[in-house]
């Protein structure tokens, strides 16, 4: 099965100069190797989603956009590495890809928001332990298949002098 692009060519194109580089096509093993760097990254913030992110049109706009900068940054170093005496030609490159990296940075530290995601909504909401429930005398007498000593009432107060 033929993996699907997370990018468009038109993104790509979009970092070049259309009468120094056009693309044409998409290489999809490049792509493949681009995008899978940058989602595994992502994993780490937003593992519940990255796996719904399929292709350029599930993928997030700003997603797309770091993938579509570091894939367009390899692109033209290719096109470009024999150009040894043009410092500028081959640091184009290089910059895109900073700036792919610096980007997914802020996104995964959260200063930079995906919009298609709601903001500040946690995957799951915290749990605490002991509870109101489980700190009654109710649920130290029902504790008859393990002794959790922290079942039943408080065992001191605030301001409780010892």
């Amino acid at each position: 099965m033929a993996s699907l692009a997370h990018i468009t060519i038109a993104q790509v194109q979009s970092w070049f100069e259309t009468t120094k580089l056009s693309v044409t096509s998409l290489d999809a093993g490049l792509e493949a190797q681009v995008s899978g760097e940058i989602l595994g990254r992502l994993t780490e913030t937003y593992a519940q989603f990255v796996p719904l992110w399929i292709d350029a049109t599930t993928t997030p706009e700003v997603v797309q956009q770091v993938i579509s900068m570091m894939y367009a940054g390899w692109v033209y170093d290719r096109q470009y590495s024999e150009v040894v005496s043009d410092q500028r030609a081959a640091s184009y490159g290089l910059t895109l890809r900073t700036w792919a990296t610096a980007l997914l940075a802020d996104i995964i530290n959260g200063s930079v928001a995906i919009a298609e995601i709601a903001p500040n909504q946690p995957a799951v909401a915290p749990e605490f332990y002991p509870t109101d429930t489980s700190s009654t005398w109710d649920a130290w007498r029902m504790n008859t298949d393990c002794n959790d000593l922290s079942l039943g009432p408080a065992k001191f107060g605030m301001g409780q002098v010892f």
